[in-house]
C-alpha cells in the first residue's frame, strides 16, 4: 500500500488538482480504513472510517479498526467540507452535533446493490443534506466481487435533499459539474425495479465470468420459465458463440416443453443439444433394483434423474472449459425444492436469490423492453408458453410444483416474511395466512438448510440472501 500510495504522490507532483485515494492505513497492531486527499505530492487531509458495519454480507470489524479520532472538517477556498466513508454517512448520531452549515459533504462508497436500496440511500443523504443545509455529493463504486454487485449511481444533492445530478447504474460515468444556487434539477429517469434487477444480474454475471477467467458458459435448458430466464440473461450479456444449451430428456419430459426450449434458443440465436438421459436413467435403475426393489419407488428414482443431468452438465463444463450457470431460484431453494448434486450442479448459481414471483416478472418485463446494452436485439423473446403453463420439475407423470407447494404467490410472501424480514410465525400468522402453511415452509426450511451449504455462489440482490446474510446452523432444534 505504502508503495500505491506513494506513486499517488508522485502522479500529482506539480499539480492543483486534488486526488482523493481510498486506501486502508496500516498503523501497529491495527488497520484502517481511509480517504486520503493528495495535492502537489503531498497527503493534505486524511480521514478514517469511524462506523464499521457487521451484519449481512459485512464483515469490517474483522479487518479494520474503528478510528475514535476526532477529524476536522476540510477547509478548502474558504468552503467548510465534510467527508464520510459509506457507513458514516448512515448513521443517525450526526444529529448530535452541534448544528452548523456545511458548504459540501462527499460521501465515498462501496454500497452493494439491493432491491428498493436505492431509495435507502437517498433517505439518508437527504436527511443529512437538510440537517446540515449542505450540497451531498454521492460516489459508488461500479462493478462486482464474488456475490456482491454494486451498481453506482451516484447523485448530487442540493442543500434541501432534492437530487439535482443522477448519474447511470451499472456503468461508469464521469460528470463535470459547478455546485451554486444555479444548479438546476436534470430530468431524472425513474427507477424500474425490474430493469435494475435484471442489468445487476447481467453485471453479476459478466464479471463473475471475467474476473475468473471463465470465456464461455452453458446451462441445462428444460423448457421451463427458470432455465428460460437464464439463458435470455446469458444471451443479452455474452456473445452468442460462446454460449451452450443442452436439452436432456427423459421419458417424462413432453414434448411441450422441448418445442418450448427449442424455440426460446431460437429466439435468442443459441444452438440447442439434444443429450438423452433415457438409456442412462434405465441403467442406473437396473442396477438399483437388487437393493431398491425391498422399497417402494419414491424421490429416490425422480432425483437420480437430476444426478444425472447434472453428471452430463459437469462433464460438459471440464470438456468444454465452460462455466456451468445452474438455474434454481430463490423459493425452490429456500424450501429444498432442488436436487443436491443434481439440478443444484454449477459454478454460478444466476437466480440464487431472485423469488420465483419477480422470474415471472423479470421474464414479462424482458418480452416487452430491448435495451441498448442487450446483445439480442428483439423482444418477446421468451415463448408466451413457458410463461403460461404450470412449473413442473417433470420427473414423473403429471409432476406440478403446486403438489408439494403453496401457490407462489402466497410461497414467496410468507418467505419474504421469514428470510428478508426475520419474523417469526406468530407474527405471519397474525397476517393472514394459513398456520399449516406457514409451518410446512418453515420446517422445510430449516430441513433443506444443509443444501444450501453446498449450492453455487450467486449474486446477491435482495435484503436478505441465502448465503453469506443469513447464517443459521444445518443442526439446529429451535422452532420460531
Amino acid at each position: 500500500m505504502e508503495i500505491f500510495k506513494q506513486k499517488i504522490k508522485n502522479l500529482t507532483k506539480n499539480k492543483k488538482t486534488i486526488f482523493a485515494l481510498s486506501i486502508p492505513l496500516s498503523k501497529i497492531n491495527e488497520i484502517t480504513n481511509a480517504l486520503l486527499l493528495v495535492q502537489s505530492g503531498k497527503i493534505i487531509y486524511t480521514v478514517q472510517k469511524k462506523i464499521l458495519p457487521n451484519y449481512g454480507v459485512f464483515d469490517e470489524k474483522r479487518y479494520f479498526s474503528s478510528t475514535k479520532i476526532k477529524t476536522e472538517y476540510f477547509n478548502y477556498r474558504n468552503k467548510k467540507i465534510e467527508f464520510l466513508i459509506c457507513e458514516d454517512m448512515w448513521t443517525k448520531d450526526f444529529t448530535k452535533k452541534k448544528k452548523e452549515k456545511l458548504d459540501l459533504i462527499v460521501v465515498i462508497n462501496a454500497s452493494p446493490f439491493e432491491i428498493g436500496k436505492f431509495k435507502l440511500r437517498q433517505s439518508h443523504a437527504s436527511k443529512r443534506a437538510k440537517y446540515f443545509k449542505s450540497s451531498l455529493v454521492y460516489v459508488n463504486l461500479v462493478g462486482s466481487q464474488d456475490d456482491l454487485i454494486f451498481d453506482g449511481g451516484s447523485f448530487v444533492m442540493d442543500k434541501f435533499g432534492k437530487i439535482v445530478i443522477q448519474e447511470k447504474f451499472f456503468e461508469e460515468s464521469e460528470t463535470h459539474f459547478i455546485l451554486d444556487s444555479k444548479t438546476k434539477k436534470k430530468q431524472i429517469k425513474k427507477i424500474n425495479k425490474f430493469e435494475n434487477l435484471y442489468r445487476a444480474l447481467m453485471l453479476g454475471l459478466k464479471n463473475y465470468m471475467t474476473n475468473n477467467g471463465f470465456r464461455c458458459a452453458h446451462l441445462g435448458l428444460s423448457g421451463g420459465i427458470d432455465s428460460a430466464l437464464t439463458l435470455a440473461i446469458l444471451a443479452d450479456t455474452i456473445d452468442s458463440e460462446n454460449i451452450h444449451s443442452f436439452y436432456l430428456p427423459s421419458k417424462f419430459s413432453s414434448n411441450d416443453s422441448k418445442k418450448d426450449a427449442e424455440s426460446l434458443s431460437k429466439n435468442v440465436g443459441i444452438k440447442i443439444s439434444e443429450i438423452s438421459i433415457e438409456i442412462l436413467r434405465n441403467t442406473v435403475i437396473k442396477h438399483l433394483n437388487p437393493i431398491f426393489k425391498k422399497f417402494k419407488e419414491d424421490v429416490t428414482e425422480e432425483n437420480i434423474q437430476s444426478r444425472l443431468r447434472g453428471l452430463i452438465l459437469m462433464a460438459l463444463s471440464n470438456k468444454l472449459d465452460s462455466l456451468l450457470v445452474t438455474t434454481g431460484n430463490k423459493s425452490e431453494l429456500a424450501v429444498g425444492y432442488s436436487t443436491l448434486y443434481g439440478d443444484m450442479c454449477g459454478g454460478y448459481s444466476l437466480l440464487k436469490d431472485v423469488y420465483k414471483t419477480d422470474v415471472f416478472e423479470l421474464c414479462r418485463w424482458r418480452n416487452k423492453n430491448t435495451l441498448s446494452y442487450f446483445k439480442v436485439k428483439r423482444n418477446n423473446i421468451i415463448p408466451e408458453e413457458i410463461l403460461t403453463k404450470e412449473p413442473s420439475a417433470e420427473l414423473k407423470y403429471n409432476q406440478k410444483d403446486s403438489d408439494l407447494l403453496p401457490p407462489y404467490e402466497i410461497l414467496d410472501k410468507i418467505l419474504s416474511y421469514l428470510i428478508d424480514e426475520n419474523r417469526d410465525v406468530k407474527f405471519i400468522i397474525k397476517k393472514g395466512f394459513i398456520k399449516d402453511d406457514v409451518m410446512k415452509i418453515w420446517k422445510m426450511i430449516k430441513n433443506s438448510e444443509f443444501k444450501r451449504y453446498q449450492s453455487a455462489i450467486g449474486p446477491k440482490v435482495s435484503k436478505m440472501s441465502l448465503s453469506l446474510d443469513r447464517r443459521f446452523p444445518i443442526t439446529n432444534k429451535f422452532d420460531l
